[in-house]
Order: C-alpha cells, then sequence, then structure tokens
C-alpha cells in the first residue's frame, strides 16, 4: 500500500518537475514550449517498473511521429488524406519498431507537427514544433532517469 502511494507521488512530482521547466521553456519560446510541455508529460510514466523502458519507448515513438509529420509536409501540403496516411505510416512503424505501447505517442507528435494555424509558414511551425517535441522528450527522459537511477543502482548492486 505505501509503495503504491510512493509511486504515486513521485509520479506527481515528476510530472510537476517537467511542466514547470516546460513552462518556463514556454514563456521564452510559445510554439517550442507549448509542444515541448505536451511531450514531457507523454514520456514520464506513472508506473515505477519499466519506467525507463516506458520512457524510452515513448521517445522513439516520438521521434517517428515527428519524423514522419516532416516527411509529410516535404511530399505534399497537409489535409486530412495526408494525415491519415502519417497516421497509418506510424502505426506501422511503430510495429516494426517493436514499441506498440507507445503507439499514441507517435500519433500526438505527428498531430502536433502537422497541425497549423492559417497564414503562418508551413515549415518553420513544423520545424520549431518538432524540435518542441525532441526537446520534451529529451527533458522527460532525463527526469525519468534522475528519478530512476537510484532504483537502477539498487538492483544493480542487488545482483
Amino acid at each position: 500500500m505505501a509503495s503504491k502511494y510512493s509511486n504515486l507521488l513521485f509520479y506527481i512530482l515528476k510530472c510537476l518537475i517537467g511542466t514547470a521547466i516546460g513552462f518556463y521553456l514556454y514563456r521564452l519560446y510559445p510554439t517550442l514550449g507549448a509542444w515541448c510541455l505536451i511531450s514531457i508529460i507523454l514520456v514520464l510514466s506513472p508506473d515505477d517498473k519499466d519506467a525507463m523502458s516506458l520512457a524510452t519507448n515513448r521517445i522513439i515513438a516520438n521521434l517517428v511521429g515527428a519524423f514522419i509529420g516532416l516527411t509529410l509536409f516535404y511530399i505534399h501540403p497537409i489535409n486530412l488524406l495526408m494525415i491519415c496516411i502519417g497516421i497509418t505510416a506510424s502505426i506501422i512503424v511503430c510495429e516494426l519498431l517493436k514499441v506498440q505501447t507507445a503507439t499514441r505517442s507517435a500519433g500526438v507528435a505527428l498531430l502536433i507537427i502537422t497541425m497549423h494555424q492559417p497564414g503562418q509558414y508551413f515549415w518553420d511551425v513544423a520545424l520549431e514544433r518538432a524540435g518542441g517535441v525532441v526537446s520534451g522528450c529529451i527533458i522527460g527522459m532525463l527526469i525519468t532517469y534522475v528519478f530512476h537511477l537510484p532504483f537502477l543502482k539498487l538492483g544493480k548492486s542487488s545482483t
């Protein structure tokens, strides 16, 4: 029972730290920071066990979605068909990479990059959003690593 509550408190603390970092970046760079903040929260895991592997899978999936989104921008102007192709491609690539548990993260990253406000330069917006996704993934992984480093060391010393 205590472990359940300690996991919950760790997860809340990880999310609050990630939110504070993401919000700070949002204040400095609104577009990049907003997507960074979303990616941070997507990468963090509430489950104590497998947190590092889940974070890694979510990062891989986010990068898959970001890469596919940027590729779609290069191929054709974004419309419903292109987004559907991107979602399908993200699911297939995640399946091939064996990160099926994080396929939703790939879809979200793809949508973040392909959705845009009218009148803005599409390619610049896509690159800035991709930078936000990648930054958020890195920050989320660092937070996960810092919180789970003591557990990783404990596991190695007991073997």
